[in-house]
């Protein structure tokens, strides 16, 4: 039992690794063997969902360490309650991989093999991962291939979920070719063809999809973009001294873009440190910035509207030419902890910890917006660059052009805006758009339909992108237009076989 356990924690220290700020990303193609390794040695389903869990614990605890600094940081929580909070967190993310070992564990017992279970199973923990409870799809297997830009076009098709099913694809081939020469039985040569097959065909997607998604050359692009990062520190982000300092900052970098011929500004999420249309005029600023550059600007600002005698606070994107506001659009998906604070009747711990007064609440539609001559858009605020069923609202809705405008502040130097970066970047690859993205601290950036970062300011640095807006693209993707339909499959398959082993009754080893 105590081997298994140190094995399956080392597979999910080593599933840690594939992602920043360490970035191995070949660790997740056997991170998942160490846990297999354990769950073939074990009989009782008990154990064998607590290998998971410990395969979870580790890799969590790892990947999202930065949660406890911010709570402490930037909520203001007390080390005792911080720990508790961020515990309880990754005990509840733990009970997915739980959930994984358990079912392999189950159905073993029924004589599946785990070529026929794991990748499926792993797929169906992910999507319920990413769904229940409003979601946390943080970091799911998929996107630690990001950086191989070959390896994740086929998420056009299949989403992120077909790049996890892959990699837990080949984890199963590694181990039963690992388990077949330490028993030096016949190679078991079914698993490791379809799996060089799959790969294959991925790769030669890939290499197709890149040479066809060819960069657009500069000077065909009329319309320019301007993207300004003005890391202003969050500490000091609300301070009323430190107003003047941040609008003088953005309408500076605002005249950068300017001179390389941006038409059109995008501020970071919340960049107007004050409640936008209430008592304190200073919201008026970036109205005036933008009659003065002569250009529409997107900011971010906290906004409210009083509904039936209550006030209701909202993080919000508004679309400004001069003065007058021409369009807004509402964060739909918040933050738990961070945007409002959930199960409130247990945890009295007051508003989320980026609400300024209140708890927010959320937007009730996906805003497509149009500038002259830019193509229409629609903007993902902060954490909704993790949802891909908003990107794809927003293109079918009828943006042909995703804007992600984020405060990663938050979080410092922690891996956390890179794991958050490597997420979004995902978003064009799938739906085969334009995502432009500005970030108060970083990283903002510029990223093509086939996931290339055109241009880029680094973290923790003042500076502004000025990116052509290229034409879009014909057409829609398969997966913008069918959604998540390979993971339904998966999930289908995986109903079918657990149906299909209900109906027999001899055990087997996990072979």
């Amino acid at each position: 039992m105590i081997s298994s356990l140190i094995a399956a924690t080392c597979g999910g220290l080593l599933l840690s690794l594939a992602f920043p700020p360490f970035q191995f990303d070949v660790t997740a193609w056997v991170a998942f063997i160490p846990l297999f390794w354990a769950l073939n040695r074990e009989r009782h389903a008990a154990w064998a969902s607590l290998y998971g869990a410990s395969f979870g614990l580790a890799f969590f605890l790892l990947d999202i360490r930065w949660v406890y600094g911010t709570l402490v940081l930037h909520g203001h929580f007390a080390s005792i309650t911080a720990v508790l909070v961020f515990a309880g967190m990754i005990v509840v993310l733990s009970m997915f991989p739980a959930g994984f070992a358990l079912l392999l564990s189950l159905l073993q017992k029924r004589g599946i093999s785990p070529f026929v279970v794991a990748p499926f199973a792993w797929v169906g923990i992910e999507y319920a991962r990413a769904t229940i409870l409003t979601g946390f799809p943080w970091d799911l297997v998929g996107y630690s291939q990001t950086g191989h830009l070959i390896l994740v076009q086929i998420a056009d098709i299949t989403g992120v979920y077909g790049i996890s099913c892959l990699i837990v694809l080949v984890n199963v081939a590694l181990w039963q070719l690992l388990k077949a020469a330490i028993r030096t039985n016949g190679i078991p040569w079914r698993i490791p063809a379809v799996s060089m097959a799959l790969l294959i065909f991925t790769l030669s997607y890939g290499h197709v999809s890149l040479n066809r998604l060819v960069p657009p050359n500069r000077s065909d692009c009329d319309f320019r973009i301007g993207i300004l990062q003005g890391n202003i520190a969050q500490d000091m982000k609300w301070e009323r001294a430190a107003r003047p300092y941040t609008f003088v900052i953005y309408e500076k970098l605002g005249q950068i873009a300017l001179k390389q011929g941006a038409r059109f500004l995008v501020w970071p999420e919340t960049s107007i440190p004050v409640l936008f249309g209430g008592a304190d005029s200073d919201w008026k600023k970036a109205g005036l910035i933008s009659e003065k550059l002569g250009v529409p600007m997107l900011v971010g600002a906290p906004a409210f509207e009083r509904v039936g005698g209550a006030t209701r606070f909202y993080n919000s994107a508004f679309l400004l030419d001069g003065n007058t506001v021409r369009n807004r659009y509402d964060k739909i998906h918040l933050v738990p902890f961070g945007e409002y604070m959930p199960l409130t009747w247990l945890l009295p711990l007051g508003p989320g910890i980026a609400a300024r007064e209140a708890d927010y609440s959320p937007g009730d539609s996906m805003a497509v917006m149009q500038v002259s001559g830019c193509p229409r858009f629609s903007v993902l605020i902060c954490y909704e660059a993790i949802f891909p069923e908003l990107s794809r609202l927003a293109v079918n809705n009828g943006a042909r052009l995703l804007i992600n405008m984020t405060n990663d502040g938050w979080f410092g130097r922690s891996a956390a805006p890179y794991q958050h970066f490597a997420m979004a970047r995902m978003r064009s690859i799938e739906n085969r758009v334009w995502l432009m993205r500005a970030a108060n601290t970083g990283i903002s950036a510029a990223i093509d339909p086939a996931g290339r970062v055109v241009d880029s300011i680094p973290l923790q640095d003042e500076g502004v992108i000025v990116v052509g807006a290229p034409n879009p693209l014909q057409g829609r993707s398969f997966y913008t237009r069918f959604g998540d339909v390979f993971a339904w499959i998966c999930i289908g398959i995986l109903i079918v076989v657990i149906l299909s082993a209900r109906r027999t009754g001899h055990l087997n080893p996990w072979t």
